[in-house]
């Protein structure tokens, strides 16, 4: 491979013009070499390495951090140092301890120190008009070095305040608090600079211990602090709107009124209204979380800090846009009108701030639905690094947050079913990609963590399970494995994710096609006999991320090809448009009676061309590992039908989360991958011609890059 490392000398990272920073970040993707120090614009700098290469000690990211003040932007090795500023201190310090003998609890504040300023955090809850602060709290050192400290603490928030006598009253098992949930976790991650800016990141989580979690009443969280407070609050303020109040020597912060979670058709059919929990409603959802990320000053450097983004070509050439080192070709019309929508739809603030719809056709008022699709801010986190579209990141790492924290059942370990109230949990919703790439940007252990219980329950769940005569999108979850084990080649994942692969594989039937989803009897147990296209398509999601990773794997790569030449068997014509359906036969027939209405439904069905992107990675992938172009050539057909009635609104449906997901994974992918652009010039493989062969314009280079021209 390719020496990528001088290429670092050469490279200028980007931010957004704002004022001034007190601190400059970026997580830098690296080549497969040793970490080595750099810094930015010369400045001192803290640089740690971040996740592995699968069968190397080598680091997949740095996670850089540099002091603000003038300077340029470029990489360079060496530094002018701190000097003799001071280092920083965290310590955890006891406010209130309880004095009956027998019964000792204490409450916490975490004190940040730089020098002689300093400030106390704690977290608690309002409740009945009172405010509960955390008990049982402990901090953890994560890295104590001359740039920095890295601290975490965490605790429990007690709901109900029993006193001893009262639980001397009740006994030991008669109890009623015994094995009964009552408190909200509750954490702060805090990374202290040399220069004294803090980055903090604090969270709630109504999660699960010695029972199954319960749903809390008259319940809003808080955030306490004492001592100097230079903060900056932008992304707790987009929660709002919140309150402020000053109680007992503390500044009390209430982020947010209460959960708001809108959940459209299903909660309107069944209680006449739209919303699963309003506000006003002050109810804490079993597994419900919510993170507050802020960061503060206590020196006289800006409390603000500016993220910067590597060039586009050095994410193509470290494996980040695709498991080989390509450059990156520009997105063409469909990844930009993809991009655009999201932006457009995405919500801005309020409880559900970085929720995206599930679709732009079911309204609410001025809400959508939405749609906790696990993709899209892994799909929006590519467009950022493929474009540099700073607002686009930071509009990515909003909607990574609400999918971890809202999305995801902090109590099951799964992630939730969209519009449904708690306790409906959904394999085929699990999906992990953009937490785990949030945590590559962000290094916030809290969505490692997630994304590792959450892919390892589904697993279990999807066996417990297992035989079944259908897995088809219950192997949606496959791909957060495949993920964790190419960043952090951590081999658990890939033998995980080589497993469930197996049972898909097991699950397609003799003519390649897949069943839609799930076991179970009655209404979850008919999907089994569904045949649609896009279940297929994201049946082996996970096998072609193993394929990736591990190419011509058997009988993973048959099972794809398999499929691939189904599709093709199935192709429908619609006017001049050719491509699928959207349901293809149901039970093996042609034809099926709707439950509902008693009609006879004739198959192939749907709208007039169905499409879903995740055709040009399947398809892409038969062509470019047997060389025939007509896979390609069938996806192109469909995908630019679709693109080009969206484009003049000519298309009778309306765009979903899923479809931009898909689009801006895996059209660029395939552009990139068949053109196979690398720095010794372009060597395209069997296909790039079908592409250059587009009635638009065919994407082009992003940036100049290192040693090409095209």
């Amino acid at each position: 491979m390719t020496d990528l490392l001088p290429l670092l000398d050469r490279m200028t990272l980007t931010g957004l013009p704002t004022e001034v920073a007190g601190l400059l970040t970026a997580s830098l993707p690296w080549p497969r070499a040793a970490a080595e120090a750099l810094t930015l614009g010369g400045r001192p700098t803290r640089w740690q390495p971040l996740g592995r290469w699968p069968g190397t000690g080598f680091p997949r990211r740095i996670l850089l951090a540099a002091d603000g003040g003038p300077g340029g932007s470029e990489l360079t090795r060496t530094a002018t140092g701190y000097g003799d500023l001071p280092r920083p201190q965290a310590s955890l310090e006891v406010f209130e301890r309880g004095d009956e003998p027998g019964y000792l609890w204490e409450r916490s504040r975490v004190r940040l120190r730089h020098g002689d300023r300093s400030v106390a955090l704690a977290l608690g809850l309002r409740t009945g008009g009172e405010i509960h602060w955390w008990e049982g709290c402990r901090l953890v050192v994560h890295a104590d070095t001359a740039e920095e400290l890295v601290v975490e603490a965490g605790g429990a928030v007690p709901y109900h305040v029993v006193a001893a006598a009262v639980h001397a009253s009740l006994g030991t098992y008669g109890n009623p608090y015994l094995h009964r949930h009552n408190w909200l976790n509750a954490s702060l991650f805090v990374r202290l600079h040399r220069n004294g800016v803090c980055e903090v990141i604090a969270r709630h989580v109504n999660g699960r211990y010695v029972d199954d979690g319960l749903e809390l009443a008259d319940v809003v969280p808080v955030l306490g602090v004492q001592g100097d407070w230079n903060a900056d609050l932008s992304e707790v303020e987009r929660l709002g709107p919140g309150e402020l109040s000053h109680e007992d020597g503390w500044t009390v912060l209430a982020p947010y009124r209460g959960v708001e979670i809108l959940g459209g058709l299903n909660p309107l059919e069944v209680t006449g209204q739209p919303y699963l929990f309003r506000a006003s409603d002050r109810t804490f959802p079993r597994g419900m979380a919510r993170t507050l990320r802020f960061s503060l000053s206590l020196s006289d450097r800006s409390p603000n800090v500016a993220r910067y983004l590597a060039p586009d070509w050095w994410y193509g050439l470290c494996e980040e846009l695709s498991g080989a080192p390509v450059l990156p070709i520009a997105p063409g019309r469909a990844a930009r009108m993809a991009a655009g929508w999201l932006a457009e739809h995405v919500v801005g603030g309020g409880f559900e701030d970085g929720t995206v719809p599930r679709n732009d056709k079911q309204a609410f008022g001025d809400r959508f639905e939405p749609g906790w699709e696990g993709e899209v801010p892994y799909a929006a986190l590519l467009s950022a690094w493929r474009t540099g579209d700073h607002e686009g990141h930071a509009r990515a790492l909003r909607i990574a947050y609400a999918v971890t924290d809202v999305a995801v059942d902090h109590a099951a370990h799964l992630m939730r079913m969209h519009g449904h109230p708690p306790n409906a949990l959904s394999l085929p919703m699990t999906r992990m990609l953009g937490t785990i790439a949030a945590y590559l940007e962000t290094g916030d252990p809290f969505l490692l963590r997630t994304a590792r219980s959450v892919v390892d329950t589904a697993h279990a769940t999807h066996l417990s399970a297992w035989p079944r005569l259908t897995v088809g999108r219950d192997a949606c979850y496959l791909r957060g494995a495949a993920m964790l084990h190419r960043y952090l080649g951590d081999e658990h994942y890939r033998e995980l994710c080589l497993e469930g692969a197996l049972t898909v594989v097991a699950s397609q039937r003799p003519n390649g096609s897949f069943g839609d989803q799930g076991g179970g009897v009655g209404l979850h147990g008919w999907n089994a006999y569904i045949t649609k296209p896009w279940m297929g398509l994201l049946a082996l999601g996970g096998a072609l991320d193993y394929l990736d990773l591990y190419p011509g794997t058997e009988p993973l790569h048959a099972a794809v090809l398999r499929f691939g030449d189904w599709l093709l068997a199935e192709r429908q014509r619609h006017g001049d448009l050719e491509g699928w359906a959207y349901q293809h036969d149901y039970g093996g027939e042609r034809e099926h009676r709707d439950v509902v209405t008693g009609k006879i439904v004739r198959l192939p069905t749907g709208l007039p061309l169905w499409h879903h992107d995740t055709l040009a990675r399947l398809l892409g992938y038969c062509t470019m590992t047997t060389g025939n172009s007509e896979y390609v050539a069938a996806w192109r057909r469909s995908h630019d039908g679709f693109w080009d009635a969206c484009e003049t609104g000519d298309w009778p449906t309306w765009t979903t989360d899923h479809v931009v997901a898909a689009t801006l994974q895996f059209v660029p992918w395939l552009h990139d991958r068949l053109r196979n652009i690398r720095l010794d010039g372009p060597h395209p493989l069997a296909g790039a011609e079908i592409l250059d062969a587009a009635p638009y314009s065919t994407p082009s280079r992003t940036t100049s890059s290192p040693g090409v021209t095209r």
